[in-house]
């Protein structure tokens, strides 16, 4: 194969695509007779992009195909044929089994471990290895520990998947390569003499792309140009950790050294001297100037986003394109929010885990709290839809709208992403007849959207492009930015195989951890190649100290010369962004535009008496948020006596009632506390006035929503008890006194009265109802009673009412009077004494 001359590495990494051009341009075969083989989509569309721009005209493009596998994270995409099996098929039905073993219990303590089994499988298959031929009682020996022993067990029931759910399908793995070998088969019976066959970019870690790339560099029309520009020791390169280590197995296994690799000549670079930095053979070179490479260090995560997006919007004015590179998802949701904060369109196009889509964080969060509460408010959505995961979660987003946190769109791209994924989990769980609890539920939803990308339609126009290392391989811009430079991050391990000892691992295929350190080796090489490269990291990740990746430790004990002077401008542009101005408080009363928005007539008594109150929360729509700390009050007591009463038959007993209460109370108390028993003896109290109360008003209509029209704007009410000639409302403390009522400082009843008499209600009347009475049923301790308003003092109440109303929307709707802060005894108007500053008012 060495006489073939036909394996290639440029001189310059960052301008691979120049060299794939020199090879198109030489080989004198036409473009549509060109087969490409690129390690993702987005190379390959950075090819015709780039072949459009030599040509200068309209031209039949080469046929440009991705390869590589899931396993490794290269970008090919999942068939959906009925051969294949899904990864979340298999880890789903795995996860099952487990879930029965007895130390594991559950399905979400299983998913865990059911995809550290299904990824050694696949690693296994890309080795060519048959799960089902090993016998791993008899590869985990005696003279091993007696974990890896015990562990046989469990691998076995990897064996029993596969003959469960597989049934002569493919996994997705196998089918991929199966595709991979199929193009070996293709690409021999191509004219030798008027095709070409290129394989640019790929790093050959993959088994069977290395066969691919194996069988190409035999054919006399095969070119392969490789990743770096492999130059060094055979010692060295057989070490897992090196950055040609995949490589140089691949250049061995088709007969050459690293020597006979040609060097295509588009320009300087630092590979050489990258080399040597990250080769272990000792040299007493002279420094050397990286000039083009500049290390931020940041003192936190959220900083190292802001720097990275500063030194965007600096080469954005200067009309530059700009690379980012981050390594995980949550850095990539850090600059997403930096870029949203500066109104920098950037192409994310990459995609984030569903997990971090707003209404992937809201189901979860949603879970979580209902988790916490132990409401079970999904188990009965989930009976009532006959187990059916996706229409509970559809039937949870109708009915809690508005009780996710954060909001979201339910049909934009993003989200309808999201409900595919849940969509498909659930049709694998009804499959196989799962039925899951909540916390399984939450679990494999959390673990269905962790396995997709949510992707944005890319962005060809944006100056920034934020990719993760894979995706950026053959990739560049004017300025490139690398962030996440510390260990664990920037490089990160591989695949830890917890099942096997490192030895047998080894010999039945199972790549090291390190696999992967070698491959970010090469791209942190390659990328630093570009014309303008920052290295970023922060000091502090999570609250503890980091150290420095181990690719900027070798550029430093290589002696490479870096820029670290311009940290100091970007991170004071950066930090100076957080200095908010002093600027005093002032305390006048607020006078905001005009507001003709609809009112409720509770909110007319807090405008009444403490106009401020209701600025804050009409206008603002501040709400005090209740302490999590602080335990039950008479609020809730009042939500339960008017829950109760407002369902209560007209036919109830006392007895009923007080039984219906105390159980109320029992979900929200225990029995033996002493506020249960306090309560209960209110309920004893109230339940025969109450009986009194749905004698007396038979065929009422309660909680139900009325309006009324004053002074051109819409007045609401949510009233309690309603019937033909009469409104009613309950108060669990004391009623309003008649003079409040007659001088209409308290609106709720009157107003609810005038609704009635003016048709504002949905329900039925008569003339009757053309002069409604009130009633007050006050059920405070001790002082239980029915107070009621006949219709001359209703008709004077609504009459007082109506004006104090229409007063008040002259003086604020029309008038723009200052909403002020009148100081008041009564707690039900001081909720929002904190917020006003009352304490440091004159």
């Amino acid at each position: 194969m060495a006489l073939n001359n036909n394996i290639f590495c440029v001189s310059n990494p960052a301008r691979m695509l120049d060299g794939l051009w020199q090879v198109i341009c030489e080989s004198g075969i036409d473009l549509s007779k060109i087969l490409i083989f690129v390690p993702s989509r987005r190379a390959g569309r950075s090819i015709e992009k780039m072949i459009v721009d030599k040509v200068g005209h309209a031209v039949i493009l080469p046929h440009i195909v991705p390869l590589g596998v899931g396993i490794e994270g290269e970008d090919i995409e999942d068939s959906n044929s009925a051969q294949v099996v899904s990864s979340q098929e298999r880890v789903i039905k795995m996860a099952d089994i487990l879930s029965h073993i007895p130390n594991i219990r559950n399905v979400a303590s299983a998913i865990p471990v059911a995809h550290t089994l299904i990824t050694m499988q696949d690693y296994l298959e890309n080795s060519g290895k048959e799960i089902s031929d090993i016998d791993w009682q008899d590869v985990i020996g005696d003279e091993y520990a007696s974990h890896f022993q015990n562990n046989s067990a469990i691998l076995s029931v990897l064996s029993q998947v596969n003959d469960e759910i597989f049934n002569g399908r493919y996994s997705e793995t196998k089918f991929r390569n199966s595709a991979v070998y199929a193009w070996c088969d293709y690409v021999k019976k191509l004219p030798t003499n008027d095709s070409l066959v290129i394989v640019c970019g790929s790093t050959a870690s993959v088994p069977v792309t290395r066969n691919l790339m194996t069988v190409i560099a035999g054919l006399t029309n095969g070119r392969i140009i490789l990743s770096g520009k492999i130059a060094g020791r055979a010692e060295d390169f057989e070490l897992n950790t090196n950055p040609y280590n995949s490589e140089y197995e691949f250049i061995k296994g088709v007969g050459i050294s690293p020597t006979d690799v040609r060097e295509i000549d588009v320009g300087k670079s630092h590979m050489d001297f990258m080399n040597i930095a990250f080769g272990n053979e000792f040299t007493n070179a002279s420094a050397y100037n990286l000039e083009n490479c500049h290390l931020i260090e940041t003192n936190r995560e959220s900083e190292e986003a802001a720097a990275a997006v500063e030194i965007a919007v600096r080469a954005i004015a200067n009309s530059k394109s700009v690379l980012i590179i981050t390594p995980d998802a949550a850095g990539n949701q850090r600059l997403q929010t930096e870029f949203n904060r500066r109104k920098i369109v950037a192409d994310f196009s990459g995609g984030i885990p569903g997990t971090f889509t707003p209404a992937g964080r809201a189901i979860l969060n949603l879970l979580d709290d209902w988790i916490e509460s132990g409401n079970g408010d999904f188990e009965t959505i989930y009976l009532s839809v006959q187990f059916n995961l996706f229409d509970a979660v559809a039937e949870i987003i109708e009915k809690y709208a508005n009780s996710f946190s954060p909001q979201f769109v339910i049909d934009d791209s993003v989200s309808m992403q999201v409900w595919d994924a849940i969509k498909k989990l659930s049709d694998c769980l009804n499959k196989h007849e799962i039925r899951v609890g909540i916390t399984d539920a939450r679990a494999l939803i959390s673990d269905a959207l962790s396995g997709i990308r949510v992707r944005a339609p890319m962005n060809s126009d944006a100056d920034v492009v934020v990719l993760g290392t894979i995706e950026s391989r053959m990739q560049t811009a004017d300025v490139v930015i690398l962030t996440g430079l510390n260990e664990g991050m920037f490089p990160a391990l591989g695949y830890e195989n917890p099942w096997l000892p490192r030895k047998i691992s080894d010999k039945i295929g199972i790549p090291s951890p390190n696999h992967k350190v070698s491959l970010m080796a090469l791209d942190f090489m390659t990328l630093s190649c570009g014309r303008e490269v920052y290295w970023l990291r922060s000091k502090v990740s999570g609250g503890v100290q980091t150290q420095e990746s181990r690719f900027i430790s070798r550029v430093i004990a290589a002696r490479g010369l870096f820029d670290k002077d311009i940290a100091k401008d970007i991170l004071s542009a950066v930090r100076s962004r957080d200095i908010v101005p002093e600027k005093l408080l002032r305390y006048d009363d607020p006078t905001p535009p005009a507001d003709w928005s609809d009112v409720y007539v509770t909110e007319l008594e807090t405008l009444i008496h403490n106009p401020y109150a209701f600025y804050v929360q009409h206008i603002l729509h501040l709400r005090p948020e209740k302490d999590y700390w602080a335990g039950v009050d008479a609020s809730d007591f009042g939500i339960l006596v008017h829950d109760v009463l407002g369902h209560a038959p007209d036919t109830s007993t006392a007895e009923d009632l007080v039984a219906k209460m105390d159980a109320r109370a029992r979900e929200i108390l225990n029995k033996n506390n002493l506020l249960f028993a306090i309560w209960h003896r209110r309920f004893v109290e109230i339940a025969p006035v109450a009986v009194e109360v749905l004698k007396n008003t038979p065929n009422a209509a309660t909680e139900i929503k009325g309006g009324i029209k004053i002074g051109n704007r819409n007045v609401r009410a949510y009233a309690d008890r309603i019937w033909n000639g009469g409104v009613l409302d309950i108060k669990t403390g004391t009623a309003p006194s008649k003079n409040q009522i007659m001088d209409g400082n308290m609106p709720q009843l009157p107003l609810e009265a005038l609704m009635l008499k003016n048709g504002g209600f949905t329900t039925y009347t008569s003339s009757v109802s053309d002069t409604p009475i009130m009633v007050f049923v006050q059920l405070k301790s001790h002082n239980v009673r029915i107070i009621k308003y006949d219709c001359d003092e209703t008709a004077m109440a609504m009459q007082a009412t109506y004006d104090k109303t229409l007063e008040l929307f002259n003086m604020y709707s029309v008038g723009a009077a200052p909403y002020k802060y009148l100081r008041t005894s009564d707690s039900k108007y001081k909720a929002v004494d904190d917020f006003a500053r009352v304490d440091e008012r004159d």
